[in-house]
């Protein structure tokens, strides 16, 4: 369960990053959106990232 809560999350962090770029390249004042987006998507993959763990080697 917890392999799947961290690719939803890895997925969220992807997506949001995704969507604010094409944001900030869509509107002339998205930048400061488009860097929020950037850091919570980031951080959201982060935590999706550590949840998943390193796995069997």
């Amino acid at each position: 369960m917890k392999f799947y809560l961290a690719k939803l999350l890895q997925l969220i962090g992807i997506t949001t990053v995704g969507f604010g770029l094409m944001y900030g390249l869509t509107n002339a004042e998205g930048l400061r959106f488009e860097l929020r987006m950037l850091m919570v998507g980031s951080g959201a993959f982060l935590v999706g990232r550590l949840i998943e763990g390193r796995g069997a080697a």
